[in-house]
């Protein structure tokens, strides 16, 4: 009997059901397959590691507490760093990576086209050139533990059952440790923290340029009535310039009659980079246990995995070479960063000195190829680079090159304009920061500060016999005839740079008699010292030091919660004035027929006086004072920047003295002539605000300052596969905090970490660290510490009880 023939219909549908489980069950099977392969690139955390190379002469330990802090032991200074290798390795290599690329112009390598005009602008800097010399340079001795660490890293990725994740995921391999690479890490931290660019010097010489000296000098003091130096006093500013020398009104008529239309600026200005970092010291005279305290809190881009790395490094040897560190690496580097040896705290704030110049270059008018220095001319140097491109053709750069350093564009007359810059010289970068972890007193620290590399920052330190200092660490170059805050000329004869200063021109400050200093990316000092010194590189307006200051003269014996206390003040004291010049605008008058005035009148009577995420009067404060200083700004600047439309305008931190000068006395002179009156103006500027807040607030009771201030830390690759960002990103949260205050907290930007530490009572101190230690999502210490961090909750420097163990046994 033949059997009946199936319909085709039910034959198809099963073909169908066949396909549909092969699909599932393969893209089931690659899941577990990427599953099992990102688990292999997961740090080891116990047992055995054999390495293979004989770069670690003893065996050493990798301990981890409940939150993967690490504790790393070894029986001298050269396996210590080859085990810190071998830790940064495994939980940090693609920060690391990233690190190098950024500093040496080969991010495009890794991530594509989109990154090239990036490793454009970097790479004219040759800082793989200069990684070379500081190496050619550095001592036996430290150049033996780098390359102990650097051995240590190769083993570290090496050991790890999978390349690290994030190459998987972006179908790439990673390329060998060198110790050229832990120089550009360091090159990485000059490219945060100074100006790389030379536009703020460029755009200062257009406005003294363009105008009245007067009204240049007015718009750019050296300080406000916020100044909290550690010596001198504020700075006083020159009154408001005349009418007789500059006239809004009058400005603004003579360019009607010659047919141009009145301006009213309404754009707002690019907010400078938000700076945040504090460090201070209490003596011990003036704190509760007699022991010196000291607190560093620096503040960075928010970014997954965070740029440093907790850990307690020990040295087990004999009694002349033992070592015990605690608090923050840099991966990448094999020294301590910040932290505690046990006879010295130290820590660090950007200094925000002037280590760039812009030099004006004159061409050679016989030959373009040339240019004249003070003894003649001599021919541009051509580097010659090739920047390779992920899935595209490499792409070839010339760099054009003087004495002073590379070319990085024009002026309006043609001249060349190159930059001076202290991260050019490898006398600038060295490796005398492994020096500290030696020091046995605070005079030891500060001539090691003195001598070291690395971005000039402001240097605070404290020993265990109670005693404080301050400084500067980093090199410093010694100028001569000419205005370093804007671009000049350096042919003429003894002009420019003529040398490094030596290490006794240091200013110090040790042993105050009030026994406190305090730092936070303001003028330290008075303002001929500073500027004489350092020059002027943008430093801070003075509220938050002036803040910090007051907070420290008022506690008469200091404890590690009184510290802790301060680095979370977010008291809006700066902004309190800026509150009663609002309330006294938003009169009866003022309100009636403006609901949102009414609105707005009512939330800023009832503030908190902080930076309250869930407070919206503080918001509109906030709003109002930036909507006032770009208006008040625009209009004082406008001539200047029609002319030079390119060039970017941002309003010194210390703008804030002549802008409250002009809205308290209100010069009729310097009224935009769009308005009638300042109340008028002011108003409408406060009307313009309202209306700038987002619409998804509905209204302005919703409109809170943490709808705002939302912090958003991102693992770089999320942003290039969104749908892993909740995966990898820590999640939204609103914080309180903002400028101006102890408390710096941005959407990106907030406390890199927060330290607070007597040195000799390591147990007593505290360190917060956002993101965790291990760049690893399937971690169990990925965002290990955050939720501390983000709520300013007490957290113990030294590690917990060990938890995991890896013994690390060189390979017989």
């Amino acid at each position: 009997m033949i059997p009946a023939r199936q319909p085709r219909r039910k034959v198809g549908r099963n073909v169908g059901r066949y396909a549909l489980g092969a699909l599932v069950l393969a893209l089931a099977m690659l899941s577990v397959i990427a599953y099992c392969t990102l688990r292999a690139s997961l740090p080891q955390l116990e047992g055995l590691a054999t390495v293979p190379d004989k770069a670690l002469r003893a065996h050493a330990t990798i301990e981890r507490d409940a939150e993967g802090m690490p504790t790393i032991k070894a029986a001298s200074r050269a396996d210590l760093a080859y085990a810190t290798g071998f830790a940064h390795a495994q939980d940090r290599f693609f920060q690391m990576d990233l690190m190098r690329r950024a500093a040496s112009g080969e991010l495009a390598e890794l991530f594509g086209p989109a990154m090239l005009d990036t490793d454009k602008g970097f790479r004219i800097h040759d800082f793989r050139g200069v990684a070379a010399q500081v190496l050619s340079d550095a001592q036996p001795a430290d150049r033996a533990i780098l390359d102990a660490y650097v051995a240590g890293v190769n083993a570290g990725l090496g050991a790890l059952g999978a390349r690290p994740w994030e190459y998987f995921l972006l179908r790439s391999v990673p390329r060998p440790w060198t110790a050229a690479d832990s120089m550009l890490v360091a090159f990485s931290m000059y490219l945060n923290l100074n100006d790389s660019t030379g536009e703020t010097e460029r755009a200062r010489a257009a406005l003294r340029d363009g105008l009245p000296a007067e009204v240049f000098a007015f718009l750019h003091p050296y300080g406000t009535s916020w100044d909290a130096p550690l010596t001198g006093n504020a700075w006083r500013g020159p009154p408001i310039p005349s009418a007789d020398i500059f006239d809004l009104r009058r400005a603004a008529m003579r360019r009607t009659a010659g047919g141009a239309e009145p301006h009213s600026p309404t754009s707002s200005f690019a907010e400078a980079d938000i700076v945040g970092s504090n460090s201070w010291a209490v003596a011990g005279s003036h704190t509760a246990s007699g022991a010196a305290l000291l607190a560093n809190d620096m503040h960075l881009p928010m970014r997954l995995p965070n740029v440093w790395y907790r850990a307690r490094l020990m040295v087990t040897g004999s009694a002349n070479s033992s070592l015990d560190l605690v608090g923050v690496t840099l991966p990448g580097l094999p020294m301590l960063i910040v932290g505690s040896n046990g006879h010295v705290a130290w820590g660090y704030t950007n200094s925000y000195g002037d280590w760039s110049d812009v030099v004006l270059v004159e061409a050679d008018p016989a030959n373009r190829e040339r240019y004249r220095f003070a003894d003649g001319v001599e021919p541009f140097r051509v580097r010659h680079e090739t920047i390779q491109v992920r899935g595209a053709a490499a792409v070839p750069l010339a760099v054009r090159v003087t004495r002073w350093g590379p070319v990085i564009g024009k002026d309006t007359a043609g001249r060349s304009l190159v930059l001076a810059w202290t991260a050019h010289h490898a006398r600038a970068s060295n490796l005398e920061l492994l020096r500290l972890e030696q020091a046995r007193d605070l005079d030891a620290a500060l001539d090691t500060a003195n001598l070291a590399g690395g971005p000039v920052q402001n240097f605070v330190a404290a020993d265990a016999s109670g005693r404080i200092g301050w400084s500067l660490l980093g090199q410093v170059p010694v100028r001569a005839n000419y205005d370093s805050s804007m671009p000049a000329s350096w042919q003429p004869d003894g002009t420019g740079w003529i040398g490094w200063r030596a290490p006794q021109e240091y200013p110090r400050i040790v042993d105050p008699a009030n026994g406190r200093l305090w730092t936070a990316n303001a003028r330290t000092l008075d303002a001929p010292t500073w500027l004489n010194f350092a020059g002027e590189g943008g430093y801070d307006l003075g509220a938050r030091a002036n803040q910090i200051r007051d907070d420290l003269l008022a506690l008469e014996r200091a404890t590690v919660d009184d510290m802790r206390r301060i680095q979370l003040d977010d008291r809006a004291l700066f902004l309190t004035r800026w509150r009663d010049l609002l309330l006294g605008l938003l009169t009866l008058e003022a309100t009636r027929d403006h609901p949102a005035r009414a609105a707005a009148r009512s939330l800023v009577e009832k503030w908190s006086a902080r930076a309250a995420p869930d407070d919206p009067g503080y918001r509109i404060v906030r709003a109002f004072r930036l909507k006032v200083r770009d208006a008040v700004y625009g209009s004082l600047i406008d001539v200047v920047k029609r002319k030079s439309p390119r060039l970017k305008f941002v309003p010194s931190p210390q703008f804030e003295a002549p802008l409250w000068q002009i809205v308290t006395e209100q010069p009729a002179h310097l009224l935009s002539p769009v308005h009638a009156s300042w109340n008028e103006a002011l108003l409408g500027y406060l009307d313009q605000s309202l209306a700038d807040l987002p619409p998804q607030c509905e209204s302005l009771s919703n409109c809170s300052w943490g709808r705002q201030n939302t912090l958003a830390m991102r693992h770089p690759l999320s942003s290039a596969m969104p749908l892993l960002g909740r995966w990898l990103d820590m999640p939204p949260q609103a914080l309180p905090g903002d400028v101006a205050m102890p408390r710096v907290q941005g959407t990106a930007f907030g406390a890199s970490e927060r330290l607070i530490v007597s040195p000799g009572r390591e147990a007593e101190g505290l360190l917060q660290l956002p993101g965790g230690p291990v760049d690893h999502p399937l971690s169990p210490f990925y965002g290990a510490g955050h939720a501390a961090w983000a709520s300013g909750e007490a957290h113990p420097l030294l590690p917990g009880k060990t938890k995991y163990a890896l013994r690390l046994e060189p390979r017989s």
